[in-house]
């Protein structure tokens, strides 16, 4: 018997469902399928996200995964430009969720917008705005700004990104999972003072797991790739300040003593801390 996953339907957005606290059934291997589609697409893969979502919607019957998996194919479509296609991946997800997927309408009023559709965009616009008012649960009510940012970063709408982001954190501040999420934008936008002061904050939230150090590891090491233009660890170690060392070292050791387990993280702590 295949075994199921168990979350709850914060990560699905939709008021109704929210408020009584669905929970989802797809399994766990279509469970991180999603996820990884999801991150391909945050990554602006977006072939590779299609090929993903693509296949979720063959192989997984759940109605979640029916859901995300329209979802995520409508936002990949959008990166490659196939609006037509995007609409008709959001209509199938709105219909699964009985028309109560913010994200759907939300990657539809997208589509619409490129396709010079903008009364119906504009309407899909005010149909998330009546979907978020009827959302009296607190907490998700933020879930779902944070993952209309999501959204808003996969389309590079940085702008509206932060902005949602921070109606997010503003709704629920006790969140670390929004500070993660902030320090990752700001990561891919090489603004690496900002992004840890982020990723501090959701430490002092008490996020103080495995996660969020291999987060953090990861983060110093692009810093340096990206600041001396190399991914050989010999030559990083060379040109390297002494204070760079001990930050990524300080990171990389916390990591290791939480349990990561990591190859190219263990080759740097040998070459690279002492």
């Amino acid at each position: 018997m295949m075994n199921t996953k168990t979350i709850l339907l914060f990560t699905l957005l939709t008021p109704a469902s929210l408020q009584a606290q669905q929970l989802i059934t797809m399994s766990n291997k279509c469970f991180r399928e999603v996820q990884a589609g999801n991150r391909q697409n945050s990554d602006g893969q977006y072939e590779e996200a299609l090929a993903t979502f693509t296949k979720i919607l063959k192989d997984c019957s759940a109605k979640d995964a029916k859901e995300e998996g329209n979802v995520g194919l409508a936002v990949a479509s959008n990166g490659l430009k196939q609006y037509e296609s995007a609409v008709t991946a959001a209509n199938n997800a709105i219909k699964v969720s009985k028309k109560k997927s913010v994200m759907a309408y939300y990657a539809r009023s997208y589509a619409y917008d490129n396709l010079g559709r903008k009364e119906d965009a504009r309407a899909d616009l005010e149909t998330i705005t009546s979907l978020t008012k009827k959302n009296k649960n607190v907490k998700a009510r933020a879930a779902m700004y944070a993952r209309l940012a999501q959204l808003d970063f996969q389309l590079n709408k940085s702008a509206e990104a932060d902005s949602n982001l921070t109606r997010a954190m503003e709704i629920d501040p006790e969140n670390p999972a929004f500070y993660i999420q902030k320090g990752d934008m700001l990561v891919k936008a090489e603004q690496y003072d900002q992004a840890f002061n982020a990723y501090d904050k959701a430490v002092n939230l008490g996020k103080n797991d495995l996660e969020i150090y291999q987060i953090r590891t990861e983060a110093r090491l692009k810093e340096m790739h990206q600041k001396y233009g190399t991914t050989d660890i010999k030559e990083l170690s060379g040109r390297m300040t002494a204070q760079e060392k001990r930050n990524l070292c300080a990171e990389s050791q916390k990591a290791s003593e939480l349990g990561l387990k990591n190859l190219q993280l263990d080759l740097l702590s040998s070459m690279i801390c002492e």
